[in-house]
C-alpha cells in the first residue's frame, strides 16, 4: 500500500450473514457529511464487495476510497497477555504472542491490536496513554508515578498476509482504494467514549446484527473485554435471555469485577427520522428491513432494561439520493462512528497501517551525526584558527613596521654616534700647538741671544714632541734654556752642540727635543678651543719681520697658524726660519 492516497468521497462498508451496510461520506470544512447510505441484501453465492460495487455502479454513486469493517467471522481476534514492558516494546511482544498462539511459521501475519486497558491498570503515563501509537484512548486513567509496571491485556486482530493481499485485490477490482481495514466491533468505541455514554463503573455495549451479537465491556470509560456470540433466535424474548446469560457468563470470568456486580447495558440502535430538523438523513436500500430492525432494537432495549445509544451524521445538502422518502432509518451508527473516527485519525485498529515496533536507530545515522558534529567542530576550530592566524599576521605586520621604524631611528642614532666618535677622536688627537708654542716662546731668551733655525712638532699618543734646531751666541744659553723649559713642565734633551765659525752672530748651534703631556679632551678648558678657533680664522696673516724682535707670544702665534689650518695633519707642526 505504498501508492499515494486518493481524494474524494469515502465508502464505509460492513456486512453480516444477511445484509451489506454502506455509507458514502464527503469531507467538508466543517466535517464529514453523508451522501448516500443503505442496507443491501447479501446473496449467498456472491461476495459482499461485489454486491456493494454493483449497487454503487447502478445508483451512479461516485467514490474513491473504502474503509472496510470486518466482522469477527472474517477477522481473527485473539486476547493475549504480555509481561510488563515499555510502550515501545508492546507491538513486538503482542506480535510474538499472536504468532506463538495461532501463527504458522510458513505464513506471515498482519497484526494490529487494541489494548484492553480496563482489564488491568495502565502501565504508562497519561501523556503516553493519549498517544495513538499505544492503542489507548485519551481518556484512560493515568498511572500514578512510581507505580510498578504490570502485565497488560490486548485484543490482537490478525490475518495472513496472503488473505490481506486477496482483500486488497478484491477492493482494487471495484475501482476503490483500500484506505483502512479494521474491526467492526472496535470502530465505534472511540466516538462513544467521546460522547461520554459510559457513565457507570461497569458497562456493556450491545450491538445486534443478523445472526450475531457483539458485546464490549467497559470499566469506567476504559475498554476491558470484547466478545462476540451467535444469536440463536431473532425473537426478542429468546434473544434477551441469551444476551443476559452471555453477559453474566462473561462477567463471571472477569477477575477485575466484584462478586455480584452487574454492568449497565447499552444498546446501539438506529433512530427513525421523525422530522427534517433532527439532523438525520434519508437512506437508500432496503428501507423496510431497516425500519423493522430499528423497531426490534427499541423493543430489545425495553426487554433488557437497557439504555439506547444513537449516533447520527449531518447530510450533504446537495444530495438528492433517497429524496421523497420519509421516516426511514438513519445510516448505520457503526459506519457513522467509523467514518468520524477515521477522519479524526483515532482509528484504534487498522491492518493497512498496523502498529509496529519502532525502527531501531541506524548506526550509520549515529556515525553520520557524530561525523557531522566532528566536521562542525572542525569547521569552527578552523575558523577560529584562521581568525587567530589573521590576527597574528596583522600583529606581525605592525611589529615589523615598528621594527623598521626603530631600525631607521637606530641607524640615524648610530650615524650620529659615529660622527660624534669621529669628532671626539679628532678632538682627542688635536694639540693646541699655539698655546704650547706660546708657553715655549715665553721661556726662550730674547732674539739677539738665540735663533730658532728649524722647528717641527708632532703628537705621539698622549705626548707632544717638539724638535728644535737652535743657534745661540753663547754656549751657556743652552743650559739656561733647558732649565727654563723644565720649569715650565717641559722635558728637554739637547744634543749635537757644535760651533759654527762661519756665523759670527750665532756661532753655536744645537738640537733639542722637547716633550710635554697632552691633556685629555675632558680635562681641557673650553676657552682653549675657543681661542684656538679664533686664532685659526685669519688665513692670510703676514708673518712678522724677523728683523724686529717682537714678543715671544706674538711671534709664535702667527707662525703656527698656517700649520694648524690643515686638518689633515693637525698633529704635526713644522716651522722654519723662526727667530725667537
Amino acid at each position: 500500500m505504498n501508492a499515494p492516497s486518493k481524494r474524494g468521497p469515502i465508502v464505509v462498508a460492513s456486512w453480516d450473514q444477511v445484509n451489506v451496510y454502506f455509507l458514502v461520506v464527503k469531507e467538508r470544512k466543517e466535517g464529514l457529511v453523508a451522501v448516500a447510505w443503505g442496507t443491501l441484501d447479501r446473496e449467498a453465492e456472491r461476495p459482499a464487495l461485489s454486491v456493494l460495487h454493483q449497487h454503487l455502479t447502478a445508483e451512479k454513486i461516485a467514490a474513491s476510497r473504502l474503509i472496510l469493517l470486518l466482522p469477527r467471522t472474517d477477522l481473527e481476534m485473539t486476547t493475549v497477555e504480555i509481561p510488563p514492558a515499555d510502550a515501545s516494546e508492546v507491538a513486538a511482544l503482542i506480535r510474538a504472542e499472536v504468532e506463538q498462539l495461532i501463527g504458522d511459521g510458513d505464513h506471515e501475519l498482519v497484526v494490529d491490536y487494541r489494548l484492553l486497558d480496563g482489564a488491568t491498570p495502565p502501565i504508562v503515563t497519561n501523556a503516553a496513554a493519549s498517544s495513538g501509537d499505544t492503542g489507548q484512548d485519551s481518556e484512560a486513567d493515568p498511572t500514578p508515578e512510581g507505580e510498578a509496571k504490570r502485565s497488560q491485556t490486548a485484543a490482537a486482530f490478525s490475518l495472513e498476509q496472503s488473505e490481506f493481499t486477496a482483500w486488497t485485490d478484491s477492493v482494487s477490482q471495484t475501482g476503490l482504494q483500500l484506505t483502512a481495514f479494521t474491526s467492526r466491533q472496535t470502530a465505534p468505541l472511540y466516538q462513544l467514549r467521546q460522547q461520554r455514554v459510559f457513565r457507570s463503573s461497569l458497562s456493556v455495549l450491545i450491538v445486534v446484527y443478523e445472526g450475531e451479537v457483539e458485546l464490549s465491556f467497559f470499566r469506567g470509560s476504559r475498554l476491558a473485554s470484547l466478545r462476540t456470540f451467535r444469536a440463536g433466535s431473532h425473537e426478542v424474548a429468546a434473544l434477551t435471555d441469551q444476551i443476559q446469560v452471555e453477559v453474566q457468563r462473561s462477567v463471571s470470568l472477569m477477575d477485575f469485577v466484584s462478586p455480584g456486580e452487574m454492568p449497565e447495558m447499552l444498546v446501539l440502535v438506529r433512530r427513525p427520522r421523525d422530522s427534517a430538523s433532527d439532523g438525520t438523513t434519508e437512506s437508500v436500500g432496503n428501507d423496510a428491513v431497516q425500519e423493522n430492525f430499528a423497531d426490534h432494537s427499541l423493543t430489545l432495549c425495553e426487554s433488557l432494561n437497557a439504555r439506547p445509544v444513537i449516533l447520527t451524521m449531518p447530510v450533504d445538502a446537495g444530495s438528492d439520493l433517497g429524496s421523497g422518502l420519509a421516516n426511514v432509518a438513519s445510516p448505520d451508527p457503526v459506519l457513522t462512528a467509523a467514518a468520524t473516527v477515521f477522519q479524526e485519525h483515532h482509528l484504534a485498529v487498522d491492518l493497512v497501517h498496523p502498529k509496529v515496533p519502532p525502527v531501531p536507530p541506524n548506526p550509520l545515522r549515529r556515525w553520520a551525526a557524530i561525523a557531522a558534529l566532528a566536521l562542525g567542530c572542525l569547521a569552527i576550530g578552523s575558523y577560529l584558527l584562521l581568525s587567530d592566524v589573521d590576527s597574528l599576521k596583522t600583529q606581525v605586520s605592525e611589529k615589523r613596521q615598528e621594527l623598521e621604524e626603530a631600525e631607521r631611528v637606530a641607524a640615524k642614532l648610530q650615524e650620529k654616534a659615529d660622527e660624534t666618535r669621529m669628532v671626539q677622536q679628532w678632538l682627542g688627537d688635536q694639540v693646541d700647538w699655539l698655546r704650547e708654542l706660546q708657553r715655549l716662546s715665553s721661556r726662550f731668551p730674547e732674539g739677539q741671544l738665540a735663533n730658532v733655525r728649524r722647528l717641527s712638532a708632532a703628537a705621539d699618543g698622549s705626548t707632544g714632541v717638539i724638535d728644535l734646531s737652535v743657534q745661540v751666541n753663547d754656549p751657556s744659553q743652552v743650559a739656561e734654556l733647558e732649565n727654563a723649559l723644565r720649569e715650565a713642565k717641559f722635558s728637554i734633551t739637547s744634543k749635537r752642540v757644535s760651533e759654527q765659525t762661519n756665523n759670527e752672530e750665532y756661532p753655536w748651534q744645537f738640537e733639542a727635543r722637547i716633550a710635554f703631556p697632552i691633556a685629555p679632551i675632558d680635562e681641557r678648558d673650553e676657552e682653549v678651543f675657543v681661542q684656538s678657533a679664533v686664532l685659526a680664522t685669519p688665513d692670510n696673516t703676514d708673518p712678522p719681520d724677523s728683523s724686529d724682535p717682537p714678543e715671544p707670544a706674538t711671534m709664535a702665534e702667527p707662525t703656527a697658524t698656517s700649520a694648524q689650518s690643515d686638518p689633515a695633519d693637525d698633529s704635526k707642526l713644522t716651522l722654519s726660519g723662526v727667530s725667537l
